[in-house]
């Protein structure tokens, strides 16, 4: 799943926004405590450590959804609301497929913190309690991912029940992420033989996986809760493409060659895990013999040294892939724009927003591309 720097929006907006739905998150996540509290005490903890999980969100998907629902029209105070609900009810739906997500590529860190299933694991430990400190991490994992899915499913419903049309596009949201997440696990596995070539696997886990519940979904779902018609929705839907597929492939250069301070993503375990992106399918395409040699020696091997990462990098620089991979990115990015830009019957307020997260998700400043980049 996706890490990326914080996208800028008008201020007010911005901070309003991200209030609402910090308050929306606060009020439930109390709510749902004292439920568990009553369930047993040890239960309640559950609710706090998903609090936990939560803090350090980038709103990217509410900033979508909101600006979905504002190329409508300007939202009343009650609108705002329910669009920040779904907004909060996104976060969620994010913090479940990032508990998950974490558990099943053995991530070790989520925001510069112990990601759940480690920090469950060390509890275990710490407390010298019965069985597998892994198993018991893991096992928390993925009641805590089903625990925010649920809560995040009941949050929405408050808001979508008179409106078939968003819950269509929020149910989606849902599915489209699972089914991507399946389609990543299938192409890790060498079982996603439905794309002959490796570069359309890994663009088509990218269109299911991260593309409907980063961009296409969350701003569809603004716009159908206020009433957005079929056109509108057809000229976000091309945006959201474009800035969806824009953004996980700069995500993916982040995973090789960023800055993990300031992502809080490592830039090795990429290549530890071998993770089939479009950056190492172009890279394979391209190497000659001996670059094809350090690719196979070290890209999976969990006991690469640095000096093996490094290697690999400068075969992802020498093959053209970073530069490759960034110029998809720029692609994107202009597409993107160009699309809400021309798109008719927008607000003017929505239309230079869409265009600043298009232009902030994707943007490569601070990276180092190589020479051949441009």
């Amino acid at each position: 799943m996706s890490s990326s720097s914080a996208p800028a929006l008008p201020p007010r907006e911005d901070a309003d926004l991200a209030d609402d739905v910090a308050r929306i998150l606060r009020v439930t996540l109390a709510e749902r405590r004292e439920e568990l509290r009553a369930i047993a005490p040890e239960v309640a903890s559950l609710a706090g450590v998903l609090s936990t999980f939560l803090e350090g969100g980038k709103l990217l998907r509410p900033r979508f959804c909101f600006w979905g629902g504002a190329a409508v029209r300007v939202p009343d105070q009650a609108e705002r609301e329910r669009l920040a609900t779904l907004g909060a009810a996104i976060e969620l739906v994010q913090a479940a497929a990032l508990v998950h997500d974490d558990l099943i590529d053995h991530s070790p860190t989520r925001r510069g913190r112990p990601a759940v299933h480690v920090a469950a694991a060390d509890d275990h430990r710490a407390r010298a309690l019965v069985g597998s400190s892994e198993e018991h991490g893991a096992a928390v994992a993925v009641v805590l991912g089903d625990l925010a899915l649920t809560w995040a499913n009941a949050l929405a419903a408050e808001v979508l029940a008179s409106v078939p049309a968003a819950r269509r596009e929020y149910d989606l949201l849902c599915s489209e992420v699972m089914a991507g997440q399946y389609l990543d696990i299938l192409h890790q596995a060498g079982g996603f033989v439905s794309q002959a070539l490796e570069k359309d696997a890994a663009l088509a886990v990218i269109r299911w996986k991260t593309v409907p519940y980063t961009v296409l979904r969350p701003l569809r779902l603004g716009a159908a809760l206020l009433g957005a018609d079929d056109a509108l929705l057809e000229g976000l839907s091309r945006y959201a493409e474009a800035v969806g597929r824009g953004f996980q492939l700069r995500d993916d250069l982040l995973g090789v060659i960023g800055d993990e301070a300031a992502t809080g993503k490592s830039a090795s375990s990429d290549i530890a895990e071998g993770k089939r992106t479009l950056l190492l399918a172009v890279a394979q395409e391209r190497a000659d013999y001996r670059q094809r040699e350090v690719l196979a020696r070290t890209v999976g091997a969990d006991d690469a040294s640095p000096e093996d990462v490094a290697a690999v990098r400068a075969v992802l620089r020498g093959t053209g892939a970073i530069a490759e991979v960034a110029r998809r990115v720029r692609e994107d990015a202009d597409a993107a724009v160009g699309t809400v830009s021309a798109l008719s019957g927008i607000t003017d307020q929505a239309r230079a927003a869409l265009i600043d997260l298009a232009r902030a998700t994707t943007d490569l400043a601070g990276l180092e591309l190589g020479p051949t980049a441009d």
